[in-house]
């Protein structure tokens, strides 16, 4: 699509508005998730004559047929771009590095990892490197930062993918990362507003509760919130969280209205007082949180009407819906049209709108090798700061590399959960010539048995590695990983060394852990600052980034 650049950007996008049709304009605000129904290109073509949209999402399915290699993800990306007339918007989410979603560019220590480094400076790279990477893969839309603030350390969302439970410091850095893609050709993206982290439950299985009062939420969220907003992130993105202060309508089932359906929330808070002119783009509109509030014809059309302007993953008869509304003036062609302007401008913002051929930003590129150099780099300095020594009450560590031969590494860890980083951890170990042997979950009463059989290793490594945003309802050693926390306790002649590779609670589950090392991250680079600390080759420098002093008055009640 060729725009007249001779025009001033805004006259441009009110001719581009005027030039679309209705079907057109409505497919601005949705964005399709690329999947495997889509690989086919005859497929992917007939349904964007059907159903035109402004926006696509790049998750698992679609990476995973370009065998994770950006060159063709860019191929099928350049696919999808010829069968729209108009240019479009490439999400997705890159909340640890575009290497988060593309295998062949650079994985970063997860949000908390950077929190436990505390520097902005850094933060700025994060966003810098996640944003020249993540365009070189064909993106120009990332849904991250998350900067919910953990307030309750029972939440399973926010975890490790924030950056931590002190407002103003997720703030600072939040906007660093933020300036460090939008400076860099990417649109940033906030999340989850009105503010994650407060609630025990997930919004993926249920509309979770941000409880807060009002005073309470502009100290901690709404504080967050007005601070990335007024340093220019381009987009935020409501989950399906209630704030009871700010709209407490309830639905005859007493389900609390969720931010993405609710005006009062979106437009008379969010874009009224708070003053934000970008976009809103729904959190995805499968989930739980959101689907089980109204019927489908009800809620998809309460969600474009309560002020959000991209509609992730919506069925196909929302255009229909959307086509009925205006027809019979329950949407007007202003409200759809005002989304629209905002979408293009974002767009224009991107310099979307400026190719003669749209398709050109997914023509073949060659990898700018010192951007991948400062990438991996950065990744390794992040790993490097924010390893961080909860307690060591015994004096276990560091290691000596002289006494210590043998290790028995004793995982926590899901059953179908990847252990590849477990694996990566016992074979860099193995590396430095240690003499590992694995166990995996069992019975509260293995290590006590084995030592009872006389064996015994120099190193009693005890690895958690919870399952992140998985829709379990909780990120805790629970059912069989309780074992482990049962099984360590139970060693007699052997001193647990225990090590989180993502939460930064253990200690609220077992207060009485003499022995903690945070890593935050499961990552590649994680795992080598992991081992070059525990033996003593670099310094625990990582600060907690949420409070860990309060446990005595926790401990037994939910938080």
């Amino acid at each position: 699509m060729i725009t007249d650049t001779t025009q001033h950007p805004a006259d441009s996008i009110e001719n581009l508005i005027q030039s679309m049709s209705l079907r057109e304009k409505i497919g601005q605000t949705v964005q399709l998730g690329l999947n495997s129904r889509f690989c086919n290109e005859e497929t992917l073509e007939r349904h964007l004559e059907e159903f035109p949209v402004g926006s696509v999402f790049c998750g698992g399915e679609i990476i995973t047929s370009a065998e994770g290699k950006s060159a063709a993800l860019r191929e099928k990306l350049a696919r999808a771009q010829r069968a729209s007339k108009y240019p479009l918007l490439v999400a997705g989410d890159l909340e640890s590095g575009a290497g988060q979603a593309v295998a062949d560019k650079t994985r970063f220590p997860m949000l908390l990892s950077l929190a436990a480094c505390r520097d902005e400076k850094m933060a700025y790279e994060y966003g810098k490197y996640t944003a020249l990477e993540g365009r070189e893969a064909g993106f120009n839309w990332t849904f991250a930062p998350v900067v919910d603030v953990q307030k309750n350390w029972l939440n399973p969302i926010v975890t490790n993918r924030g950056l931590g439970d002190d407002p103003q410091r997720v703030a600072a850095l939040a906007g660093a990362i933020i300036e460090g893609m939008q400076d860099h050709g990417f649109a940033a993206c906030a999340k989850h507003f009105p503010g994650d982290g407060v609630d025990f439950r997930d919004q993926h299985l249920i509309t979770s509760v941000n409880s807060l009062t009002e005073e309470e939420w502009w100290e901690v969220h709404g504080g967050v919130f007005q601070s990335v907003i007024d340093r220019g992130v381009r987009t935020i993105m409501p989950g399906h969280i209630a704030l009871p202060w700010c709209d407490s309508f309830r639905s005859s089932s007493g389900r609390p209205r969720p931010a993405t359906l609710s005006e009062p929330i979106l437009t008379q808070l969010l874009r009224e007082r708070m003053g934000f002119e970008g976009v809103l783009v729904t959190d995805a509109l499968i989930m739980a949180g959101f689907v089980g509030f109204a019927s489908r014809s009800e809620r998809l059309l309460q969600a474009f009407a309560a002020g959000n302007d991209v509609m992730l993953w919506p069925e196909n008869d929302y255009y229909s819906l959307m086509e009925r509304a205006i027809e019979e003036g329950r949407v007007s062609t202003e409200r759809l049209e005002a989304s629209v302007r905002r979408i293009l401008t974002l767009k224009q913002q991107l310099g979307l709108l400026d190719a003669a051929d749209a398709a050109e930003q997914f023509a073949p590129i060659e990898e700018d090798s010192e951007v991948r150099r400062q990438a991996v780099d950065l990744s390794a300095r992040v790993a490097d700061e924010s390893i961080t020594l909860v307690r060591n009450r015994e004096n276990l560590l560091p290691l000596n590399s002289d006494r210590a031969r043998s290790v028995l590494l004793h995982s926590a860890i899901p059953e179908q959960a990847d252990s590849r980083y477990i694996d990566l951890l016992a074979e860099t170990l193995e590396a430095r010539g240690l003499e590992v042997t694995r166990h995996k979950n069992g019975n509260c009463l293995d290590v006590n048995k084995m030592e009872q059989e006389g064996k015994h290793w120099d190193a009693y490594l005890v690895v958690y590695s919870l399952q992140i945003h998985q829709m379990k309802n909780a990120v805790r050693p629970v059912g069989e990983l309780g074992e482990v926390q049962w099984a360590q306790q139970y060693a007699e002649t052997m001193k647990p060394i225990t090590i989180s590779l993502n939460t930064a609670y253990l200690t609220f589950d077992n207060p009485y852990l003499d022995t903690l090392v945070n890593a935050y991250s499961p990552c590649p680079t994680v795992i080598d600052a992991l081992v070059r600390a525990l033996f003593g080759e670099l310094p625990f420098d990582g600060q907690s980034p949420v409070d860990l002093e309060t446990i005595p008055e926790r401990t037994g009640f939910l938080g």
